[in-house]
């Protein structure tokens, strides 16, 4: 008979104050787990949501291709090579006469096309600059809709920086903004 000692009866409130505090943990328990899985969740991936937004970025310009030059990289100490991928509202409109710059103090210091690796489509950039203290905007050239888009403060130069983010290209997520012309 000692097999199923545990399996004694229990009187109704020894058994509903343990129902309890165990439906306690229980409840505390998931709280705690669904706090650090929306802690975790990885939202900078997240495309805008609003339509508005979405319709700005794609409304055609008239801008002209920006004649965009390779800096002389003998006349720098650094460089740092980075890739860069467009948000996915963008991609659709890439093409071959697209291009993407790097720019430090008003200066261009890196100029490139699109590539296309196994149906991705990045931009590859060798950033030159004499220090590690300077400032990254990036400006896109869009053929198709005729437009320029910017980030003016994308990252410090770092010659260290690796070339890919968790071994993806840098997202560019822009922003609407007024058109230039």
């Amino acid at each position: 008979m000692k097999r199923f000692e545990y399996l004694q009866p229990v009187d109704r409130k020894t058994w509903l104050n343990a129902f309890l505090i165990n439906h306690a943990k229980l409840v505390i328990l998931l709280s705690v787990v669904t706090f650090f899985w929306g802690c975790g969740s990885d939202d900078d991936d997240a495309e805008p949501t609003d339509p508005k937004n979405k319709s700005e970025l794609l409304t055609p310009g008239n801008a002209v291709r920006p004649t965009w030059n390779e800096p002389d990289y003998h006349s720098f100490e650094l460089t740092m090579a980075v890739q860069f991928r467009l948000q996915e509202v963008l991609e659709s409109y890439v093409s071959e006469n697209d291009l993407l710059c790097a720019i430090i103090n008003d200066e261009v210091r890196a100029v490139s096309s699109p590539e296309n690796s196994e149906g991705q489509i990045y931009f590859p950039l060798v950033i030159a600059a004499n220090t590690n203290d300077s400032m990254v905007s990036i400006a896109y050239y869009c053929d198709q809709l005729k437009r320029i888009y910017s980030i003016d403060s994308w990252h410090q130069f770092d010659a260290s920086l690796p070339p890919l983010n968790n071994e993806q290209p840098y997202l560019l997520e822009f922003i609407p903004t007024e058109q230039q012309e």
